[in-house]
């Protein structure tokens, strides 16, 4: 029973009177007294899962006709993961949908990591029109009552329902659900539309979590880490439109006098570590050194605490896509560069950021030696395309997998330059890195310090800036877990970066992890540079840290709408940006610029290998009748050599290594991707005429022997 400590009627100035009661509570049952002749309860209070609220409905604990609970520790999301960890998840969000949609149970949770309604606040309202309105400590939770020896000291109202202090309680639960969001709302809207049973199970995976939550609990914390940072809590400047503000920010970054993660009051981030602690376990040494702590159940940090910690998954920064507001951030302590921009008014700056790009690919022939100027420029500009692709490759899957057909290894690929000592693969790597960040990543990752644990971090890094690795060795690529990266892990719920690979090693990985590549040859030398020949290199590249192509890029690349591509060009939607750009710059475009098909087909340097070995006769081919061709090399080259030839082929082609031979499975791609009928026909005939020859030659020696 409820034990009243103090009882008084209090009558009102416009002569209303009201029973006001204090107690202190040690039971649930005695807190259950104030329900006893409810109807519809009106409540703010903390809740660990809806699951609770929804057993006080089936247990009748709460015998009441509806029911309407602002839910004060959890946001949105939480509060569905807590329900996605509870036994039988979907059948009690069956049922309490069900409630909601015959109006006795309406849930609101808070609107934002940074609100926390502590307030107990409870408008009771009875069968016969009178009302028990409560304020204390007491929270409507059974379990925390059982859990614990609690005592709670409530004060309550008991009224006729039309008192000034009814009027007080209804403008105090409407402030605090101005802070909340309806519960469930979203799943409502999407059963509505479900028009088949098996459609509405699927409806209430995806919602528990199916598509939404990350089942690895270190990429789940980064995620909701993220989250939990507020709009208000960090200052967004935009790279073009601010510079000035948006460098003094990266400036501020590499002072070292001051500690950005210290904890204030402006700068708290808040949120719950429910369903969290075994990520918070293993990472309590990388939290804790940026400033990231567990007080009294709760996470505390900052948003340059959060920013550097993330930093520390893959070496770069926290980059996002945010796909509804259609623009990239860039978190850099408690500042986000916003690295989308529209369209200038003068189309002379675009040609300007075009005109850098280009001076930087022309180093290839005015610096760097090469006997092919138009096809290696070809494949560098390609790699730029792919840098400014980079960031989106998380963007698309989303897009993709939407497609039944859509495979997202082969869908979204990585990229791998190759080439030898001094191509220029590494400034190359460090001016993509530097036009994609607005200047601030000016380093990249090393090949020593690349190892497989780096790829799962890199999955769980909830970052979209790509991860960037120069001279691999070959062996760390051919792993199967480049093979599944995506779909082995991706589901929707945490951001992954794609990978940028360089290597000189003297062959390629092998043919089905180059189906997942973009494989780009560097095939210039820069060995021999003089002094002035260095410095103006250096000068264009460093110019990459101030041009705003990027963020052009951006804004015109989220404004399209993407859809799964053909394999023969998996960045075609990149490719037409940089026409849009070209077009709108009203800019005559080099003939090395990839924009009608991909650099790698264009300008294909196995293609030209295999066209030289036939024109110099270095191989027989075979014709056979089930449609597959041989090349035989064994009168010219080894085994060893002959492998050479079968890494230069594309994946699709379908090439295998018989000792001195490769083999290809069709005739017609074969041909196709050589695409000069004169060479394949001659080498034919001269195969033919060996053949006939070798068989002239055994009939004259065995009728001489004979």
């Amino acid at each position: 029973m409820t034990k009243t400590e103090f009882e008084a009627t209090v009558e009102f100035d416009d002569g209303s009177t009201a029973d006001l009661e204090m107690a202190a509570d040690k039971s649930w049952d005695s807190f259950l007294n104030y329900f006893g002749d409810a109807q519809h309860v009106y409540c703010v209070t903390y809740s660990q899962s809806p699951a609770f609220i929804y057993k006080m409905f089936q247990n009748q604990d709460l015998a009441v006709d509806s029911l309407e609970v602002i839910v004060g520790d959890n946001q949105h999301d939480d509060y569905r993961r807590s329900l996605k960890n509870t036994n039988n998840a979907k059948k009690i969000a069956a049922q309490l949908e069900s409630l909601r949609q015959d109006g006795d149970l309406f849930i609101h949770t808070v609107d934002s990591a940074r609100v926390l309604l502590h307030t107990k606040l409870y408008i009771v309202e009875n069968q016969d029109g009178s009302r028990t309105l409560i304020c204390g400590s007491a929270n409507l939770s059974k379990q925390a009552w059982q859990g614990s020896k609690q005592t709670n000291v409530n004060i309550a109202w008991r009224t006729d329902g039309d008192t000034p202090v009814d009027e007080w309680f209804e403008r105090l639960y409407t402030f605090h659900k101005d802070y909340a969001t309806p519960f469930m709302e979203d799943l409502t809207e999407e059963i509505e539309d479900a028009e088949t049973a098996e459609e509405e199970a699927k409806i209430y995976d995806i919602w528990l979590g199916g598509d939404e939550f990350s089942d690895d609990p270190v990429a789940e914390l980064n995620a909701r880490l993220d989250e939990a940072v507020d709009d208000d809590q960090v200052n967004t400047y935009n790279v073009v439109t601010d510079a000035e503000e948006a460098e003094k920010a990266v400036f501020a970054a590499e002072d070292t006098d001051t500690d950005p993660t210290e904890i204030s009051p402006d700068k708290r981030v808040r949120l719950s570590p429910q369903g969290l602690e075994d990520a918070i376990s293993n990472l309590d040494d990388t939290l804790s050194a940026n400033n990231i702590r567990i007080n009294d159940g709760e996470i505390v940090a900052t948003p340059a605490g959060i920013a550097r910690y993330k930093e520390t998954f893959t070496g770069y920064p926290d980059l996002n896509v945010d796909r509804d507001e259609k623009n990239v951030g860039l978190r850099v302590d408690d500042s986000v560069l916003e690295l989308t921009a529209s369209l200038p008014d003068d189309p002379q700056e675009v040609a300007d950021a075009l005109d850098l790009i280009e001076q930087y690919i022309e180093t290839v022939g005015e610096f760097g030696e090469t006997r092919t100027p138009k096809e290696t420029r070809a494949h560098f500009y390609e790699g730029i395309i792919y840098f400014c692709w980079a960031p989106f490759a998380n963007y698309c899957a989303h897009h993709y997998a939407e497609y039944e057909s859509a495979e997202l290894d082969k869908d979204l690929p990585f990229l791998f330059l190759h080439g030898d000592n001094d191509s220029g693969k590494g400034m190359f790597l460090r001016f993509g890195a530097r036009l994609i960040s607005n200047g601030y990543v000016q380093e990249v990752t090393t090949g020593d310090d690349f190892v497989k644990n780096n790829i799962e971090r890199a999955r769980a890094s909830d970052t979209v800036f790509p991860y960037i690795v120069d001279d691999v060795a070959k062996s760390k690529i051919d792993r199967d877990i480049i093979k599944s990266y995506w779909e082995g892990k991706w589901d929707g719920s945490i951001q992954m970066p794609t990978f940028i690979f360089s290597s000189n090693d003297s062959t390629k990985p092998k043919s089905e992890l180059r189906t997942r590549m973009k494989t780009l040859d560097f095939n210039v030398n820069f060995s021999e540079l003089k002094k002035d020949e260095r410095e103006a290199a250096a000068q264009i590249a460093g110019q990459a840290d101030n041009c705003n192509l990027f963020p052009w890029f951006a804004h015109l690349f989220l404004q399209r709408d993407i859809s799964l591509p053909d394999q023969a060009d998996r960045l075609a939607d990149a490719r037409d940006v940089f026409a849009e750009l070209y077009a709108y710059a009203d800019k005559e475009v080099p003939e090395y610029v990839p924009l009608e098909k991909p650099a790698e087909q264009e300008h294909d340097p196995g293609r030209r290998k295999w066209i030289s070995a036939l024109s110099d006769g270095l191989c027989e081919l075979d014709f056979k009748d089930d449609g597959r061709v041989i090349a035989d090399f064994s009168a010219n080259l080894d085994q060893q050599q002959c492998w050479q030839f079968q890494k230069a082929t594309p994946a699709h082609i379908r090439a295998s290594i018989y000792g001195p031979a490769v083999q290809f499975e069709s005739a017609n791609r074969f041909k196709n991707w050589i695409n000069e009928p004169n060479i394949i026909e001659d080498a034919r005939r001269d195969t033919e005429t060996a053949a006939d020859n070798t068989g002239v030659l055994s009939r004259v020696t065995r009728l001489v022997r004979g």
